[in-house]
């Protein structure tokens, strides 16, 4: 009988240790997400801060844009803003105008979370477009000025009309936006004016694309 009660004992035990070590893991994985939740907040923050000089930051009546599924699927955290510049320049449509420049910032709370949004994204992808994972494309139809960036927990998108779009300016926000959200292993999309679209940054393998999902 006293053997049965010690053995009873340690498997309750046991039973405590593991499920003690499971919640541990869970708090412990909950709060990493919600440093590295903060810690974007952070960056977008102060890239925003960088752009006062030039730019008014807005967030009330931002014209909808077709991003595709990726505005419909679960997501820990989105910010969309537009930085709309202060001074009128002249656009590729003749005109003296104020340049206007949005974006859209989406955090995930898992890269298997990321990895399912990536996924369903590049099937119902901005404009209702299909793509293909490392896979280019000469034109894109109806296609404006796009910079995307992905993250393991972060998806980021730049995007502005075609009228306001340079060489000079396009290749000035991709560099921000490496600066403020990049990492060694983030991967970038181009969009240009009806395209091309092409995977310009740590492009995945086409042949091999379930190593991305």
């Amino acid at each position: 009988m006293k053997k049965f009660l010690e053995s009873n004992k340690t498997m309750q035990n046991t039973k405590f240790k593991f499920v003690f070590s499971l919640l541990f893991l869970i708090a412990l994985g909950t709060n990493m997400a919600q440093g590295q939740s903060e810690e974007l907040k952070q960056h977008s923050a102060a890239f925003k801060a960088d752009q006062e000089k030039d730019y008014d930051l807005k967030y009330l009546n931002i014209s909808d844009r077709d991003f595709g599924a990726i505005d419909d699927i679960e997501m820990e955290w989105k910010d969309e803003f537009m930085l709309k510049s202060k001074e009128k320049a002249m656009n590729n449509l003749g005109s003296n105008a104020y340049q206007k420049f949005y974006f859209s910032i989406y955090s995930f709370e898992t890269l298997e979370d990321r990895q399912y949004a990536l996924k369903d994204w590049l099937k119902d992808f901005i404009g209702g477009e299909t793509i293909r994972a490392g896979r280019d494309m000469r034109t894109y139809p109806y296609g404006t000025p796009t910079i995307i960036l992905i993250n393991d927990l972060e998806i980021i998108v730049c995007n502005y009309k075609c009228a306001d779009y340079t060489e000079e300016n396009f290749e000035d926000w991709q560099d921000r936006l490496l600066q403020y959200f990049g990492a060694d292993n983030t991967m970038v999309i181009e969009i240009g004016c009806d395209g091309p679209l092409r995977w310009t940054k740590n492009a995945p393998d086409p042949k091999d694309a379930r190593k991305l999902f």
